[in-house]
């Protein structure tokens, strides 16, 4: 993928996955919410989160976003995570991005207190290095055709 291309695909709406190094120096994987802007991936986590405490201690990480719906793309970047103090409005941003207005409204005022256990901080990645994944252009036609019907009709066809 281009720049413009995976930088689209990273506006988009996916779940990515956090990876970090753990005190023994082997990877721990965390699914997180995101949010893409100004060239770098912000990401909130407790101040005391095993995230942000392997962040601390190696600011080596990767993040991997994928589209889980074939045909398949993804993009993986590669950078150091810099903890930085919560952001001002991440929290409301990142819930309307993932839930909609109503359902982000909903989750800070009662889910939030319940999933978020302490202080919150931002891990903010910039990218040193991005790999990415699109098996589009080598899905034939009448293969791109069925995977889109899949997505209308019912999971047992």
């Amino acid at each position: 993928m281009s720049r413009a291309e995976w930088e689209r695909f990273l506006a988009g709406r996916h779940v990515a996955v956090l990876a970090t190094l753990g005190p023994e120096g082997r990877p721990v994987l965390t699914p997180i919410w995101y949010l893409y802007q100004d060239r770098a991936l912000y990401m909130r986590t407790g101040v005391e989160s095993i995230k942000a405490r392997n962040a601390r201690r190696n600011q080596r990480v990767a993040v991997c976003v994928q589209d889980e719906r074939p045909p398949y793309k993804s993009v993986t970047i590669h950078g150091l995570a810099s903890i930085e103090p919560e952001k001002e409005g991440l929290d409301a941003t990142i819930a309307r991005r993932y839930l909609g207005a109503v359902g982000g409204a909903f989750y800070l005022r009662t889910a939030s207190g319940a999933v978020e256990q302490s202080a919150e901080v931002t891990l903010v990645v910039r990218p040193e290095r991005v790999v990415t994944q699109d098996f589009s252009p080598e899905t034939p036609l009448v293969g791109r055709l069925w995977l889109l019907a899949k997505r209308l009709l019912p999971p047992w066809v």
